[in-house]
């Protein structure tokens, strides 16, 4: 921007000052052009190209003022649908992808996902200390997704204490290389919990974050 001569010193002061503590909106940057305008000397007039570029810097801060604010109610409305279908999940069966899991004394569906195909598929239950208390083989090998029934039973043939615990997959090929898998757990929707920033699935099986949920509606 051209220097400008004969604007009241208070006046850019005042400006300065604000500039230094707050980000300049678009209402500041209309009062800078009008100030410049009402200044300049009618002698020497601001440069018609230098202005309309002024302009042109006006109309994009305005879009992206507008934009941002687009972006924020969107935000707000994605909020609110994740709320009405996590309540809408109630009752309903749940896969999330989750290695943490609580065991309350009843069964529970553990899973796992291969990448490719496996010859030889462990899961592990973990306790909280990180110890490895349940071993259970799987017998499905192929690609996709696979369930199990655990009883709560751990290596020793004793039922494990109500706790939460870990899922950890091990899975290889005939060549013993590792094939890719993720942990899953498979429960049903009791409750809805919304006192946090993010939304959470309170099930028989834990509290899962809904960017936990890959599936809803299965069959147990």
């Amino acid at each position: 921007m051209s220097a400008i001569s004969g604007i009241d010193t208070s006046y850019t002061s005042a400006i300065s000052t604000t500039s230094d503590s707050v980000s300049m909106g678009k209402n500041d940057f209309l009062l800078l052009l009008v100030a410049q305008l009402e200044n300049q000397d009618p002698m020497n007039p601001e440069d018609a190209t230098e202005f309309t570029s002024q302009l042109a810097q006006f109309s994009s801060l305005e879009q992206l003022e507008n934009a941002n604010k687009s972006l924020e109610e969107l935000a707000s409305m994605s909020g609110e649908m994740e709320r009405m279908s996590a309540f809408g999940l109630i009752g309903q069966d749940i896969v999330a992808q989750t290695e943490k899991f609580h065991f309350s004394g009843d069964p529970v569906q553990l899973g796992y996902r291969l990448d490719n195909q496996a010859d030889n598929v462990k899961l592990y239950v973990l306790n909280q200390t990180g110890s490895t208390v349940a071993t259970v083989s799987a017998q499905e090998t192929g690609v996709g997704e696979h369930f199990v029934d655990w009883d709560g039973l751990g290596d020793l043939g004793m039922p494990l204490d109500p706790g939460d615990y870990s899922l950890v997959i091990r899975a290889v090929d005939d060549d013993d290389n590792i094939v890719s898998s993720d942990s899953l757990i498979k429960s049903r929707v009791e409750a809805v919990d919304m006192t946090g920033t993010a939304t959470q699935l309170e099930t028989d099986a834990g509290t899962f974050a809904m960017s936990k949920i890959e599936k809803a509606g299965v069959a147990l």
